[in-house]
């Protein structure tokens, strides 16, 4: 199967902002990067998953899945030193995936831009349940796992984007 460029064009930018990110703020090295044949048949996503539109030549939807492990290593790192209050713990470790998110995806779009072409992004939404979501003929699933000393993210581009709402069920 081949990829559409620009598609291929926002994994490669995806990774290599998430590798440099977690090295850069975090001192957490990517020590592999899963690859697969860019079509899975079927999609599994478990744990906590902020998922960002990215519209473009094409649109797509990139979803971030968390390990909880490496989310507990991130969480502790960016509340150090906040008072986070009793029982806002899982509010602010949603919000700490946001953010790792947000940066991430903020700093693909100068590699991404077009000339003619907009770039657009979304707010990140979360969803922490576990998905199955099985490959129609339309759509194109391409996942890749980061594996770190300290856990793994698992990285979905899905698409287009027009065939899936915000939780990744499909339009009807």
């Amino acid at each position: 199967m081949s990829i559409n460029p620009w598609v291929a064009q926002v994994v490669a930018a995806t990774l290599e902002r998430t590798r440099s990110y977690f090295q850069e703020e975090f001192d957490i090295a990517v020590t592999d990067v899963s690859t697969d044949s860019g079509n899975a048949a079927t999609l599994d996503i478990a744990g906590l998953t902020a998922i960002v539109g990215v519209g473009g030549p094409v649109s797509l939807l990139v979803a971030f899945s968390f390990d909880p492990q490496l989310l507990d290593v991130l969480y502790a790192r960016m509340v150090e030193g906040i008072d986070v209050p009793a029982g806002e713990e899982e509010t602010y470790r949603s919000s700490v995936a946001a953010e790792v998110v947000n940066t991430i995806i903020g700093n693909c779009t100068a590699e991404l831009q077009q000339r003619d072409a907009a770039i657009t992004l979304t707010p990140p939404m979360m969803i922490d349940s576990a998905r199955h979501i099985h490959r129609m003929k339309n759509a194109v699933f391409i996942s890749r796992r980061l594996s770190s000393p300290v856990g793994s993210m698992d990285i979905n581009l899905v698409g287009p984007g027009e065939l899936f709402d915000r939780d990744l069920n499909y339009v009807k």
